[in-house]
């Protein structure tokens, strides 16, 4: 049987207020190592379009599978086979094929690049094929429309990597490919209408963005000239939606404030109009679409958590149902049948590693269906805040803390640890590694770093060439501040990370000595300029990537060895644990065995872990428990709670 699926009917709830409440539970202590090591068993469910059953990714015994499964009841699962490649998105196609979106690597003259490629899975005959087999290029599949029946799809695709993305009609009974759209100069983004029907694309020239568009079908697509003048950095578009309205739709963008916001537009004029939704401090994450009618009814943002502002007033009283029935969590709506009758919710919180619900809202009832942690289901975790906190320079540094469980909140052991990326940012939802340190009597601190997405673009720019500058600058001001606060002992702080945050850590061992009394790296990077000319992506966000590119070589240069690891590892004078996965295709291992080594060479002891079949971060549960157990150890040796 599959772990964490619950019996559906035989749990179901109503959806009134006070349903469901986290039970008081005494906390075993220690919580074993093991209880942290479980990657989630289920990841990505999708409800089918007639609402009956759930298609998600399953991880077990090291390889990736298809699962589906009853919305309602425990018979009927389905387990495809899908390899070992990296599964990235799935998707339905009709209630009888599944569609899925998988990565892996292509050696470009010595360097591996991500590759995306699109299969489909028939159910019935528990097949698998791969769609747009002659593609060559990086993407091969991006999807753009999917039938409501299933017949056929569109997507964009790259022929071979030298070139942009084209539009094809894919077939999905034969796999016949037809190339509706050719490719044009620097249009990287391509976008249909509800029925189907390409009406724009987006071309960057380097600051700058033109759309490409037309009304129907029968016209060809056009260049618009924009009637608003940027001056300087035009922004970028996010994404377009279609309304009835043959010229007006909707432009995710943040040329008007740097924040990504949702306006009214006119593609045939290329003027931005009102705004539908502006968040005055962070961006917009996506707009959320009504299945039948295209409809936009709800925007969704994260600021201290994941929220949604519905413009649909039943979905105003439906979300203020699920936040009252589910206290103390984010309460997200995920997707939903296409009567929408049917929704799959996820509930959850930093403190809570969740659950999935199948809500039916003819019945007003709500289902569980899967808990993807099964073994920490009744286990109390500690409390997540969010903070925020001054940096040296008035800029305001949003974060979260974490405060074990049991403990006065004064004079605690602290692990300061910053999110990877470094183009990213850390959100309230439960993370392994924060829960694991507070269990063992630790405060956590994650601070959104000058440079973390999701504040607007002048936040993102603001990290640009500030590695191991203010970037290290606003983690070492969050641990002074905590300090002032009573909360942490100056003398008892340690610093961890993850990719950049791997960095971070070392970067503030050499950095600060004084400051942190050891550090951890899991798959940092230790040596900043070889890892520009590994991927330049690392030091520029996603939403801005196409503007980043034409920037790089004209940008000003800086001494890339002043702030890095593997050139400074002269000055380290403190205990480090570096640990990396072999097979780490992001960060490279080679990286933190030079490191090793070249401490090695002066006599300095690190503690080294070194994984053969791990990616970036760790995978495998025994991996994951053995660098747990490992860091806790060197921890309680080093800087004990």
């Amino acid at each position: 049987m599959i772990r964490g699926l619950i019996g559906a009917l035989a749990l179901a709830l109503s959806l009134t207020p006070g349903t469901v409440q986290a039970a008081d539970r005494p906390i075993p202590i220690p919580i074993p190592v093991e209880t942290f090591a479980d990657t989630p068993f289920l990841s990505r469910p999708v409800l089918s379009p007639d609402g009956t059953r759930i298609a998600a990714f399953a991880a077990a015994d090291d390889k990736n599978r298809l699962l589906v499964f009853p919305a309602d009841k425990d018979a009927g699962r389905q387990v495809v086979e899908l390899g070992e490649a990296t599964l990235s998105d799935i998707q339905w196609a009709g209630n009888e094929r599944v569609l899925v979106t998988v990565t892996t690597n292509m050696d470009w003259y010595g360097t591996p690049i991500p590759i995306w490629r699109l299969f489909a899975v028939e159910l019935a005959a528990g097949t698998v094929k791969m769609l747009d087999p002659k593609s060559r290029g990086i993407m091969a599949g991006d999807i753009l429309h999917v039938d409501p029946d299933g017949g056929w799809l569109l997507v964009a695709s790259q022929d071979d990597v030298l070139s942009t993305p084209s539009v094809k009609r894919i077939e999905l009974a034969t796999g016949k490919v037809t190339k509706i759209e050719k490719e044009r100069p620097n249009v990287w983004n391509w976008f249909a209408d509800q029925s189907g029907v390409v009406r724009a694309g987006i071309s960057y020239d380097a600051d700058r963005w033109t759309m490409w568009y037309r009304a129907t079908a029968e016209e060809p697509l056009k260049p618009i000239r924009r009637k608003e003048k940027p001056s300087g950095d035009d922004g970028a578009v996010d994404g377009v939606r279609f309304m009835s309205s043959a010229d007006d739709g909707i432009i995710l963008t943040n040329a008007r404030t740097g924040r990504f916001g949702a306006y009214a537009y006119n593609f045939r004029t290329g003027t931005i109009g009102a705004a539908i939704y502006e968040n005055p401090e962070v961006d917009i994450t996506s707009v959320v679409v009504d299945p039948r009618s295209g409809v936009i009814n709800g925007i969704s943002y994260t600021d201290d958590r994941f929220r949604i502002s519905w413009l649909d007033a039943g979905k105003r009283v439906l979300q203020t149902k699920l936040d009252r029935a589910l206290k103390n969590a984010e309460n997200i709506v995920l997707n939903g049948s296409r009567d929408g009758n049917r929704l799959l919710v996820w509930s959850g919180s930093g403190a809570d590693p969740g659950a999935y619900y199948v809500y039916d809202r003819a019945e007003n009832k709500m289902f569980p269906v899967a808990k993807p942690y099964d073994k920490l289901a009744d286990v109390t975790l500690a409390p997540v805040a969010p903070v925020k906190y001054a940096a040296r320079d008035g800029l305001s540094i949003p974060g979260y803390l974490t405060l074990p469980l049991g403990r006065e909140a004064k004079d605690l052991p602290l692990i300061v640890m910053p999110h990877g990326g470094p183009h990213a940012r850390d959100t309230w939802d439960y993370d392994p590694y924060v829960q694991f340190l507070a269990s063992r009597g630790y405060a956590v601190l994650q601070p959104n770093f000058r440079g973390s997405t999701g504040y607007g673009k002048d936040y993102v720019e603001k990290g640009y060439g500030q590695w191991g500058r203010a970037m290290q600058d606003d983690v070492d001001d969050g641990v002074d501040w905590l300090i002032k606060t009573g909360k942490v002992d100056a003398k008892r702080v340690c610093i961890m990370g993850i990719s950049y945050g791997g960095y971070a850590a070392m970067w503030g061992a050499i950095r600060n000595p004084e400051r942190y009394r050891c550090a951890v790296s899991l798959a940092g990077v230790m040596d900043v300029p070889g890892m520009l000319r590994f991927d330049r992506r690392s030091f520029s966000a996603p939403r801005y990537f196409k503007a980043w590119q034409a920037k790089v070589e004209g940008a000003e240069k800086q001494d890339l060895n002043a702030v890095s690891p593997l050139a400074q590892s002269t000055r380290l004078t403190i205990p480090v644990f570096i640990a990396h996965g072999e097979k780490d295709d992001n960060v490279p291992a080679k990286q933190s065995h030079q490191m090793i080594a070249a401490l090695k060479k002066r006599g300095v002891a690190a503690d080294a872990a070194f994984y053969p079949t791990a990616k970036h971060g760790l995978q495998k549960r025994e991996d994951i428990i053995d660098f747990l157990k490992r860091l806790e150890a060197f921890l309680a040796k080093h800087n004990p709670a």
